[in-house]
């Protein structure tokens, strides 16, 4: 079987979260957040909501669930793009074909965007490139999107916290909650849950974070590094 992971020039980071996964503290459930597989090059910013994956991405994110530890009991949850819920699909197959216990939980209730519309207008001003992307994440987090357009990115980390520790809830020491999500989503959560920036380098496909939660302090996994943060202030409204 053709690897696909280590061909494409965007599979390093992927590969790097999965080698991670053997890292983990086997006494404590963990989540990972991680972008959805491989898209086409958006032309029309407009209607990027209904791009959906491509044939390698969709053998990518298979490949991905093959490589989950099959000692984890994991549970999948997707954005309401179609692209991420094909992550999710082609992840929990990779699961079951490798012998672990996988379940798809479907659709987050959770959003950026409060004025489609209005999002799609300011949108139209972009490239589908990683700086664009990086600018895009820049203006978002530093106030210059209105909060009519977007929610801000503490409100939607902070929300986002609420969610992952809601469905953690006292979840055993063996399940992995695996998040499909977007670039800029993954960004604002490890910005305002870790005060990490992933600026330099970009949120690849299938890329993303591993978390552990502990009585004082987290324990983050992020390109190769295992890291040991404090909780905001605001976490104790979380859960």
């Amino acid at each position: 079987m053709v690897k696909v992971l280590s061909t494409v020039n965007w599979g390093e980071p992927a590969l790097d979260l999965l080698s991670q996964c053997c890292n983990l503290d086997q006494e404590k459930p963990a989540v990972m957040h991680i972008r959805h597989t491989e898209r086409p090059i958006i032309d029309d910013m407009e209607d990027g909501h209904n791009t959906l994956s491509t044939p390698t991405g969709r053998e990518a994110a298979r490949e991905f669930g093959l490589g989950l530890p099959e000692n984890r009991s994991c549970r999948l949850f997707h954005t309401n793009y179609g692209r991420a819920k094909e992550t999710a699909m082609e992840i929990h197959r990779g699961i079951l074909e490798n012998g672990g216990e996988s379940e798809v939980m479907g659709v987050l209730p959770l959003a950026t965007v409060r004025d489609r519309e209005g999002y799609n207008r300011y949108v139209l001003g972009y490239q589908d490139t990683e700086s664009e992307a990086v600018k895009l994440f820049q203006n978002w987090a530093s106030g210059r999107i209105s909060e009519n357009i977007l929610m801000s990115t503490k409100d939607f980390a902070v929300e986002g916290a609420m969610l992952t520790m809601e469905n953690l809830g006292s979840k055993g020491a063996s399940t992995l909650d695996v998040y499909i999500s977007h670039d800029i989503w993954i960004a604002a959560f490890m910005f305002h849950w870790f005060g990490m920036s992933p600026l330099e380098d970009w949120i690849k496909f299938l890329d993303g974070f591993i978390v552990q939660f502990g009585e004082e302090e987290m324990t983050v996994f992020f390109r190769g590094e295992k890291t040991n943060v404090d909780y905001p202030f605001w976490w104790n409204t979380v859960g």
